[in-house]
């Protein structure tokens, strides 16, 4: 399709239609036809490629990052493609005969359903199937091509091959928020995060960004500080979509400033670019105040990366299976001269490209969220393994996890056992500690990290012999400062993981606790 063909055909019907002029530019239209036909391109090769590839057995690759996320590259990358997942099946290696009985064919159902919409329980899924299986308009639904191909397959009863082939995709709910109710031994985060079961609400499917949508509103109404029009305008906007982009990115290192310009986009119509800007920072003094655990980790974690790379070496994540490394440095720029053949003169071109200094607040930034994925990560790699040994079929991307119908509920079993087996998580913050500021001094009087607390007294030396040599006294007093803010960290850290009785032995009893807790199906669902 010739773009500019298109574009004359669009302005004639823009001039022709006075309501549509009057809502829309030919700018606006002209951008959407020509992202829908990207994406029909997009498509038609999709679908080129499911005739070609019919009928045959293959394996997509899995590439990972230095952190150990698994990711899909190339033409086959499916994730998050509706179109491509209804297509793609698994290979039917079973010889075991097994009946599809009315177990799984419920399972069937409501896992179709689930590309419909969502739901906050399986109790309210099945009510929903049971009132709506030959009603439903499939361009409504949330994934409609999977939705689509799973209706047909069930119309013509081929559940056989529901149950064998078509995959089953559940994901983990919130698994970075998990992993810090893991960190802090939060039961109240774990619960809404879905790793415990909820005592108000069993069979309910919790979701933490509702609770940060409804405690965000309680806390604007109530700060002092902001403006009565401006909080009304806000909580009456202010939804789980605007929600979840302040406060995903913000344990990954989002800025206030950054955050403000999102919310630009989202509150064009009613606010001013300072006023968002305003709501971004209540947003961050809500974050900072009401989850100050979660703010003081992150914190902790970012200050080790800090030190580290201000003494120029490399931060350094660990877990049983690899050790990533993480080294950011500072980009410089370099200048050449071309020859523009079209316009017949010479261009210079900037490039930017790394140079031997570090980059300390790049490093400080970011050390968190490769920490937190480094972890996420080896939680993905142990739940293969584990369904691996339940012979069952498994691919993944992400926290995303994709079996058959019989096997699914072996996943959500699988993930808490492998959190049930990362044990104290003290041990790991200190395991960070340890390989990233003490291991290199080799000390003989080390200790044994994985089972003590660390005291200040001894942090504190530490992280003084981490000091480079001939520093400006500026520097030096930078260095001090953020020592006290790791130690300062630390202790507060302690008192959340530890009780007021900061030892190991308290340490274990509140993790035994825990951990005891974990049992929730509901931890990696539809």
């Amino acid at each position: 399709m010739n773009i500019r063909d298109v574009s004359h055909v669009l302005r004639d019907f823009l001039m022709k239609d006075k309501m549509i002029s009057n809502q829309f530019t030919f700018n606006e239209l002209l951008h959407t036809v020509i992202k829908t036909i990207q994406r029909s391109r997009n498509e038609r090769l999709i679908l080129n490629l499911a005739r070609v590839y019919d009928g045959y057995k293959f394996y997509l690759p899995a590439f990972l990052d230095f952190r150990g996320r698994i990711y899909r590259s190339g033409v086959l990358h499916f994730h998050e493609c509706d179109l491509a997942r209804s297509l793609i099946v698994f290979a039917n290696d079973n010889q075991e005969e097994i009946k599809c009985n009315s177990l799984i064919r419920d399972q069937v159902e409501l896992s179709t359903f689930f590309h419909f919409q969502s739901f906050n329980s399986m109790l309210e899924a099945v009510d929903f199937v049971n009132n709506n299986k030959d009603n439903q308009n499939i361009t409504l639904a949330k994934h409609p091509f999977q939705f689509a191909a799973n209706i047909y397959a069930i119309q013509n009863n081929k559940l056989k091959f529901l149950k064998d082939c078509v995959p089953i995709t559940q994901d983990a709910a919130s698994s970075a928020y998990q992993i810090m109710s893991y960190f802090l031994l939060d039961e109240r985060l774990a619960e809404r995060t879905n790793l415990f079961l909820s005592p108000d609400n069993p069979n309910k499917i919790q979701d933490i960004y509702l609770y940060f949508l409804d405690e965000l509103k309680e806390f604007m109404k109530a700060e002092p500080e902001f403006d009565p029009n401006l909080c009304s305008v806000v909580c009456e906007h202010l939804n789980r979509k605007i929600v979840k982009s302040i406060f995903m990115p913000i344990i990954y290192g989002k800025t206030v400033m950054s955050t403000s310009i999102d919310l630009t986009g989202h509150f064009s119509q009613y606010l001013m670019s300072w006023e968002c800007f305003k709501v971004a920072s209540v947003c961050f003094k809500f974050f900072k105040e009401k989850y100050s655990g979660m703010d003081c980790l992150i914190r902790l974690i970012r200050l080790i990366g800090w030190v580290v790379s201000s003494r120029d070496s490399a931060v350094k994540y660990t877990v049983s299976y690899f050790t990533s490394v993480q080294d950011y440095m500072q980009m410089e720029s370099t200048y050449i001269w071309i020859y523009d053949r079209l316009h017949k003169k010479r261009r210079r071109v900037t490039f930017r490209i790394p140079s031997d200094k570090r980059n300390c607040r790049k490093t400080e930034i970011s050390t968190f969220v490769n920490f937190i994925h480094q972890k996420d990560a080896f939680i993905a790699m142990k739940v293969v393994e584990k369904m691996l040994n339940y012979n069952a079929p498994i691919y993944t991307i992400h926290d995303n996890f994709i079996t058959t119908v019989e096997k699914s509920t072996f996943i959500p079993l699988a993930y808490l056992e492998v959190f049930s087996s990362l044990g104290p998580p003290l041990s790991i913050i200190n395991k960070f500690i340890y390989i990233n500021v003490i291991e290199h001094l080799k000390c003989i009087n080390s200790f044994d990290y994985e089972k003590n607390v660390i005291s200040k007294e001894y942090l504190t030396d530490i992280l003084i012999k981490n000091i480079p040599e001939n520093i400006s006294k500026q520097k030096l007093s930078l260095w001090h400062k953020k020592i006290n803010e790791i130690v300062t960290c630390y202790s507060n850290y302690l008192k959340i993981v530890c009780g007021e009785n900061e030892s190991w032995k308290s340490h274990e009893e509140k993790w035994n606790q825990f951990s005891h807790k974990l049992k929730n199906s509901f931890c990696v669902h539809y």
